[in-house]
């Protein structure tokens, strides 16, 4: 067995006292035999020193032996690791060597201070490190550092959704992967290079994810190095404005598209009032078409201050329900009333088929009346003349495990507005909710029948405020069938009285 450094100081003080006690032995027995001679006396000295020479060396042993017992538990201090909680200095040093100390009891006492103060101090900075990485893992924003090996040192859970990685955050699957692996794209890297050169950036990056096409304010920051000069790595903002973006894109066009729509009648209304100014006396048939002309545009500009108005209230994020007891079969008069015009002009019928499961619905009458109206002028504009527009209500089951004769509280409305007209092309359905998309007149036959474009993105935005949906299914040539889904309430069963 190869003698290591502790072993060999043992033996080395073992051996020394063992020469020290002999030495003694060797002089107590020569003392009386030498008499008074000079080589007896030499001989006696000689021996006495060898002896004291032993104990001296055993004194050095041991005294080395106590000051590598003080390294190794300074080193153990020393080398405390906040990352594994077990690695811990141990403490109570004096209480174990006890009275064996001797004068190195007090350097052991130092010790087993330092010892409690460094333990005291580790599970501090384990403790922050913890609550910091459970405050970057909770932000919203994707965030990333790297190290000067530009390698990823942390990422939270938004950075993993965004760039793909699974591994549960701050110490996820993209710990340890190199930047160049991380970001593809050049704009990313470049602003990660800028930042390990000390240089801060801000920029917008449009990328392709895991989450689709995202457009992203990357903020790129170099971190200082701890022991102050030079960088030690990046810290990587990337911030999804793709929903800001595309905001503002539909401010822009939506804008655009009011102007548009404001411009024509405008214009009409001018030209024909100008002309009119001239027409009134000269040609009386020609001013009563001009007249006619003016009140058509003037209507129809109301129309479109009246669906501009509605659709800002319910693109309001504080829109305000009024919920209450829908009257349906007053509600189904109301419709016939408000269409009875162009009903009769293209010989059209409304139908209205209402389950009696509905009779005594609760919601925001007002909004579900905009629905409908909504839906229903559609399909009157669309329908084929002499056909019958049906509007169907239905209550679907929203509470499963009912009791027989159990009253319900909740349920989904169902309402579909169905019509046997030209039908929206495949193409188009998905667009038909979107604020001013209008089917291409080419295909509905008639500029006749241009509305404000504002209809159905009222129905959507209507239905969301209620925590509804909307949807349609259409043939081209055939129909439509457009339906809204709201959730409602039902006013409890009243206790009979005695009960």
């Amino acid at each position: 067995m190869p003698l290591r450094p502790p072993m060999l100081r043992t033996m080395a003080t073992a051996a020394a006292g063992v020469w020290a006690v002999v030495g003694a032995g060797i002089a107590l027995e020569l003392i009386p035999s030498i008499g008074g001679s000079a080589w007896g006396r030499v001989a006696v000295l000689a021996t006495t020193g060898l002896a004291a020479t032993g104990v001296i060396i055993a004194v050095l042993a041991r005294r080395s032996a106590r000051i590598a017992d003080v390294e190794r538990v300074a080193r153990a201090i020393a080398a405390a690791d906040i990352a594994r909680p077990g690695d811990r200095p141990s403490v109570g040093v004096a209480h174990e060597r006890g009275e064996d100390a001797g004068e190195f009891a007090p350097v052991y006492d130092a010790l087993d201070e330092l010892a409690v103060r460094v333990e005291r101090q580790l599970k501090e900075v384990a403790k922050k490190s913890r609550n910091l990485e459970a405050v970057i893992d909770a932000m919203d924003e994707p965030l990333l550092a790297t190290d000067n090996a530009e390698r990823v040192l942390l990422c939270n859970r938004s950075a993993e959704a965004l760039l793909g990685a699974t591994g549960g955050g701050v110490g996820g699957g993209l710990v340890g992967r190199a930047v160049s692996e991380v970001f593809t794209q050049a704009d990313l890297l470049e602003l990660h290079a800028a930042a390990r050169q000390g240089q801060t950036r801000r920029r917008r990056v449009r990328v392709t994810t895991t989450l689709g096409k995202r457009t992203l304010q990357v903020s790129a920051l170099p971190v200082p190095a701890a022991w102050g000069q030079g960088v030690f790595g990046a810290v990587m903002i990337l911030r999804d404005v793709t929903e800001i973006d595309q905001a503002v894109q539909v401010k822009a066009d939506f804008v655009a598209n009011a102007s548009h729509e404001l411009r024509t009648p405008v214009s009409a209304i001018r030209m024909s009032a100008e002309t009119l100014k001239d027409a009134v006396k000269e040609d009386p048939a020609m001013a009563e078409r001009l007249a006619g002309i003016v009140l058509s545009h003037a209507l129809r500009l109301e129309d479109l201050l009246r669906d501009l108005l509605d659709l800002s209230r319910l693109e309001s994020p504080d829109v305000q329900l009024s919920v209450g007891e829908v009257d349906l079969v007053a509600l189904a008069e109301e419709l016939r009333s408000a269409f009875a015009d162009d009903l009769a002009a293209r010989r059209l019928e409304l139908s209205f088929e209402f389950e009696d499961e509905l009779t005594g619905m609760r919601t925001d009458a007002r909004l579900l009346m905009l629905i409908l109206r909504n839906l229903v002028e559609n399909a009157c504009k669309f329908a084929h003349e002499g056909t019958t527009v049906r509007i169907i209500g239905t209550l679907e089951e929203e509470e499963s495990g009912l009791e027989a004769g159990a009253s319900r509280t909740r349920g989904v409305a169902r309402f579909e507005i169905i019509d046997r007209g030209v039908g929206i092309p495949l193409a188009q359905q998905e667009r038909v909710f979107e604020r001013f998309y209008q089917v291409d007149t080419a295909r509905t036959g008639s500029p006749a029948k241009r509305g404000t474009g504002l209809g159905l993105a009222i129905v959507k935005h209507a239905a969301r405020a209620l925590k509804g949906r909307v949807g349609l299914e259409s043939k081209w040539g055939e129909g439509t069938r457009v339906w809204a889904e709201v959730p409602v309430e039902f006013a409890p069963d009243p206790i009979p009285s005695g009960e």
